[in-house]
């Protein structure tokens, strides 16, 4: 069994939103369409992918990771 501490947890909550964050403004900046709807379809389909990323990023740290 995978325990966390509460700093890991925190620190990846909040190193989430920057991201997050990060790409919202990144699709918007780069955005070819006045649309709303669309701008927020394609955060959310860039948002699907770079959490993805992100998650898979954060299981190979392993600070703060404790198993028992």
């Amino acid at each position: 069994m995978v325990i966390e501490t509460k700093k890991r947890t925190v620190t990846k909550t909040i190193s989430w939103r920057v991201v997050a964050i990060l790409n919202s403004w990144i699709v918007l900046v780069l955005s070819t369409t006045q649309s709303n709807f669309l701008n927020a379809i394609y955060m959310n389909i860039t948002g699907f992918f770079v959490f993805y990323i992100f998650e898979r990023i954060w299981s190979t740290i392993h600070w703060e990771r404790y198993y028992e």
